[in-house]
C-alpha cells in the first residue's frame, strides 16, 4: 500500500504496526472540537502526571499526534487523552491528530485494545477493560490474551479481581493495596472479612505473604450456621464497628438483646483492638 506524504516528520512518530491507511489522515485539530473517549479504561487522571506532561508539551510541543474518529461534527479520542488534557491545560488551541474512519464496533475494539497496550493502567482498570471486551465484543479470555499480548491465565487473574467487594476494589484502584494483596483476599468468602483485611493491609503495610497466612487462618476457622437476617440499623452499626476497629465484627440478635463478636487474627491485632476500645472508654 502506498503511504501518504504526511509532512512534518509525522511518520517518525508512528509505530511500525500502525499502518498508514487510506481512511486515515493527519490534521491540526481545534482542541474545542475534540471530546474525551467514553471507553477510556483509565478511571482517574492524576493531576501531577498531567501537569508534568503539560510542562513537557510547553517545552517541546506535542511530539506524537493523538488518534481520533469523527462523530457528529466533533472528534472522539481513540488514543492520547492525556496529551489532549495536558494541551488544554496550557491553553493550546490546536493539537496534531490522526483521523481514523471507523465503524462503532471497530472503534470499541481499537479503543480498548490500544489503550490497554499503551497506557499505564492500574489492575482494576485493566480488569474492567477486559470485562467490557467479554461483554461488548464477546471475546473469550483466550481472544483477549491474544490481542493484548498476555497469556490466558493472566487475563483470568485480572477478571477475578472484579469478584471482590467494591471497598476492596477501591483500595486497589487507589494503590492502597497491590494486585498480589487483592488476589490473596479472593479465597475469603465473607466480604466483610475481605474489607477488614484490606484496611489492615493498608494500615500496617502487610506483605502479600502476611496476608496469605492470615487468609489461611481464616479459611481454617470452623464455619458457623447461617444467621438470621440482621436488622438494618444493626447492620449499619456493624459496619461502623468494622470501620472503627479495622476488623470483622458481627452482631446477632435484635435491638434489645444480642451478641457482638469481634474477630482478631493475631496477638498484635488483639492488642490494637483492646487499645482502641480502652481509648474510647476513657
Amino acid at each position: 500500500m502506498k503511504k501518504k506524504a504526511l509532512g512534518k516528520g509525522l511518520q517518525a512518530f508512528l509505530p511500525e504496526d500502525y499502518g498508514i491507511l487510506k481512511e486515515e489522515r493527519y490534521i491540526e485539530l481545534d482542541i474545542e472540537k475534540i471530546k474525551p473517549n467514553p471507553l477510556q479504561p483509565r478511571l482517574n487522571f492524576k493531576s501531577d502526571s498531567i501537569d508534568e506532561l503539560a510542562r513537557s508539551i510547553q517545552e517541546s510541543g506535542v511530539l506524537q499526534p493523538i488518534v481520533v474518529t469523527a462523530e457528529g461534527g466533533y472528534y472522539k479520542i481513540i488514543l492520547g487523552e492525556r496529551r489532549w488534557r495536558a494541551a488544554q491545560k496550557i491553553g493550546l488551541k490546536k493539537i496534531p491528530a490522526l483521523i481514523r474512519s471507523l465503524s462503532k464496533d471497530r472503534y470499541l475494539e481499537i479503543s480498548l485494545i490500544e489503550n490497554l497496550q499503551r497506557e499505564d493502567l492500574n489492575p482494576l482498570e485493566i480488569a474492567l477493560a477486559y470485562q467490557r471486551m467479554t461483554k461488548e465484543l464477546n471475546y473469550t479470555q483466550q481472544e483477549i490474551a491474544d490481542r493484548v499480548g498476555k497469556d490466558r491465565a493472566s487475563v483470568a487473574n485480572y477478571l477475578r479481581l472484579l469478584k471482590l467487594p467494591k471497598d476492596v476494589q477501591d483500595f486497589l484502584a487507589d494503590d492502597k493495596i497491590s494486585m498480589g494483596h487483592a488476589r490473596a483476599l479472593i479465597p475469603i468468602e465473607d466480604s466483610e472479612q475481605q474489607i477488614a483485611l484490606a484496611r489492615l493491609i493498608h494500615k500496617n503495610n502487610l506483605s502479600v505473604r502476611d496476608v496469605e497466612k492470615r487468609v489461611n487462618k481464616i479459611k481454617a476457622m470452623p464455619k458457623t450456621k447461617e444467621a438470621e437476617p440482621i436488622d438494618p440499623d444493626l447492620l449499619a452499626l456493624q459496619e461502623e464497628f468494622l470501620k472503627a476497629l479495622g476488623t470483622k465484627v458481627s452482631i446477632s440478635g435484635n435491638q434489645n438483646r444480642g451478641i457482638v463478636k469481634i474477630y482478631y487474627f493475631s496477638l498484635d491485632e488483639l492488642n490494637q483492638i483492646y487499645e482502641k476500645i480502652k481509648g474510647v472508654s476513657q
